[in-house]
């Protein structure tokens, strides 16, 4: 199964979508990786959504990556009675696990960042959804205004506005996760809350530590440090992630449409793979259509560049999972071309050999097949956004999947492939699925030695 949308698709998996039947139909509809968010459910609910991905994934003949995304230093509410909230409510803070919706007591067990907390201030419930006023730091609870209408919940993130969330990046618990992704043959690990160069490399030392060094990195770009770092991160990372729910957090809404079109001109630049994420069809949690500001945002992204579009509540806890997709794909199918960076960062020999191959396939209407070890081919080739199909063979599973998160690479696995023999397996399976006719101009490369590409053939079919 082929995929040449503009933009890869990117679902998480919660209790609306778990089922052996709804995985089978968003993979059908057009997801091309799934995403396991670790501040929710179970190893024993992650087990089972795992089991019904890989028999997916063997009943369709396909390679579909597992996202790992780690919680991070998130704070978070405790328990506490759904409670309606209303515009000029006084409600009290208090450092607790458990609350009280009657007296509106809301639960913060975080006492550090409890402590933080100051006359003046702005508190963001559920990603922004409510926000709190905070009028006055009493001896034992804290009296905040309501500004906004909504509903409170348990376990529902808490954040200070402008304030960045103290402690490490990785937690005793992503530790604990990572081991379990590990464990489970994860593709992806997503690093939250990354503020520096050295939080993605204390991850990448774990997973050497338990021999897992072919699990790549995404880097959640969620804070103010990261965004004044961006280039050292992206850098560093194997991938990039726009949260820009997180985001919102530390920068005024209406600075958060050009910081993402920073990230991903930076990713592009570096030759990396970028995700947006957070409310790209939030109306569709409720409803089976999106809105139209919501199609206008979608198709921006892709526009600017983005390689893959992350679905969240929509898919996870949404009633309308397999729609959602159905709409994204749809509008990423509708969406126009990105313009793409000529002159990237750090080039190398084979970076611009890779440029060469795109730009000599667009001028002659032709279609790219590769044949790559470590991916290092495909992810090159991704770099100049191809106009033109590209279709890349490996032998390694592992690397099939992490694949197809990147823009415009179509990635097959086949157990038996080599550099000497892929030309031939792979131009018969393409003929079969339609992908190859007679008269297509086709060119063929391998990459002989690691990290390297070396031989070229064109072909007329």
């Amino acid at each position: 199964m082929y995929s040449m949308k503009q933009a890869k698709i990117i679902a998480t998996i919660g209790p609306a979508s778990m089922n052996l039947d709804t995985i089978t139909k968003l993979v059908r509809e057009g997801v091309d990786a799934f995403r396991f968010n670790f501040s929710h459910g179970t190893y024993e609910e992650k087990d089972k959504a795992i089991e019904n991905v890989r028999f997916v994934e063997e009943k369709f003949d396909i390679e579909i990556p597992l996202i790992a995304d780690l919680t991070g230093p998130t704070i978070r509410l405790g328990e506490i009675e759904e409670t309606y909230l209303r515009k000029g409510d006084v409600v009290y803070i208090v450092n607790s696990y458990k609350g009280d919706s009657k007296s509106k007591h809301i639960p913060l067990p975080d006492k550090r960042t409890y402590n933080q907390i100051e006359e003046g201030d702005e508190i963001l419930l559920d990603d922004g959804k409510i926000t709190l006023l905070v009028d006055e730091v009493l001896a034992d609870k804290i009296k905040c205004l309501v500004l906004n209408d909504g509903i409170i919940k348990s376990r529902r993130t808490f954040a200070i506005k402008g304030k960045e969330v103290s402690g490490p990046a990785l937690t005793q618990k992503d530790i604990n996760d990572v081991k379990y992704a590990v464990s489970k043959g994860f593709d992806y690990v997503a690093l939250s809350f990354v503020r520096s160069v050295g939080d993605i490399e204390r991850l990448r030392k774990l997973l050497r530590e338990l021999g897992e060094e072919d699990m790549k990195i995404i880097a959640k770009i969620e804070t103010r440090s990261a965004v004044e770092k961006i280039d050292e991160i992206i850098s560093e990372a194997d991938a990039v992630l726009v949260a820009r729910g997180d985001l919102g957090m530390y920068f005024k809404l209406v600075e958060i449409p050009k910081i993402q079109e920073l990230i991903i001109k930076k990713a592009l630049a570096y030759g990396k793979p970028s995700i947006v994420a957070t409310q790209l069809l939030e109306s569709m949690v409720n409803n089976p259509i999106p809105t139209r500001s919501e199609v206008v945002d979608i198709m921006k992204a892709v526009e600017q560049g983005a390689d893959a579009l992350m679905l969240s509540n929509e898919t996870a806890i949404g009633k309308y999972p397999v729609e959602s997709v159905r709409w994204l794909r749809k509008i990423i199918e509708a969406s126009p071309p990105c313009e793409r960076v000529i002159e990237g960062v750090n080039e190398t020999i084979y970076d611009k050999f890779a440029k060469g191959i795109v730009l000599l396939a667009e001028s002659l209407g032709a279609k790219i097949v590769a044949f790559t070890r470590s991916g290092a081919t495909a992810r090159r080739l991704s770099r100049y956004r191809p106009r033109v199909p590209v279709y890349t063979v490996t032998n390694d599973k592992r690397v099939s999947r992490q694949l197809k998160i990147l823009r415009g690479i179509s990635s097959c696995y086949l157990e038996d492939a080599s550099p000497e023999n892929f030309w031939e397996k792979a131009s018969k399976i393409l003929e079969d699925k339609g992908e190859l006719s007679s008269g297509d101009i086709v060119i063929a490369i391998r990459g002989m030695r690691k990290e390297a590409t070396d031989l070229v053939r064109i072909e007329k079919l």
